[in-house]
């Protein structure tokens, strides 16, 4: 049976109107508003949301916000060495041209999301549900999908140096010239689909999960 692969449509915004976060306040929310150079760092701000926002240039280092909510968003030039963020919701969203340290995202739930040109250190996904996600040219330091459950993934052009899939549910996650140093919970690769480059690095690994001595 062919792969289906994710289905996504250009985040389209209009009307917008210009504003700042600076009286931003756990449990907010925005709706419809362009937002430049914003200062999040170091600031605690949960349950927040943003509805069809364009934000740009948005300093995160530090940021804390635990279940917040973006739907229809563009984030462009996010810059943060810790971001803490679980059990967030991301609904229709890009986020392009971004630099991350470390990102706790676990718990959450991405629907529709490109991540493009980005530079990743630790990507905490795990126990997340991703739907119609796609990563594009970025490089990946870690990306973790422990307990995950991914639909419709891919990873078009990106280099990742460690992938954890382990007690993951894949289905048509599109692993396809990935630049892949190291994986781990191998098992959890079942629904990826892989190129037969990759296969044959991968077979060592896949022997031993299987008890397979190769002699």
């Amino acid at each position: 049976m062919a792969n289906r692969a994710p289905r996504l449509d250009p985040v389209t915004l209009s009307g917008l109107v210009d504003a700042d976060l600076d009286d931003f306040l756990p449990g907010d929310r925005r709706e419809g508003e362009r937002i430049a150079r914003a200062d999040l760092a170091g600031r605690t701000l949960p349950d927040v949301e943003f509805l069809e926002c364009a934000i740009d240039s948005a300093a995160i280092e530090g940021l804390k916000a635990r279940g917040a909510r973006l739907l229809e968003c563009t984030i462009a030039n996010a810059d943060g060495a810790v971001l803490s963020a679980p059990s967030g919701t991301l609904r229709d969203v890009e986020l392009t041209h971004s630099r991350i340290g470390s990102a706790e995202l676990y718990d959450g739930r991405w629907d529709r999301v490109l991540v493009s040109d980005c530079k990743l250190g630790y990507v905490n996904l795990r126990g997340s549900a991703l739907i119609d996600v796609v990563f594009e040219d970025c490089r990946i330091d870690e990306l973790d999908l422990g307990q995950a459950r991914a639909t419709r993934v891919s990873l078009a052009g990106c280099r990742i140096d460690t992938l954890d899939v382990t007690g993951a549910t894949l289905r048509d996650v599109d692993l396809r010239g990935v630049e892949l140093t190291r994986i781990t919970g191998i098992g959890g690769l079942a629904g990826a689909i892989v190129d037969e480059d990759q296969l044959l690095r991968l077979a060592p690994l896949l022997a031993g999960h299987l008890g397979i001595t190769v002699a």
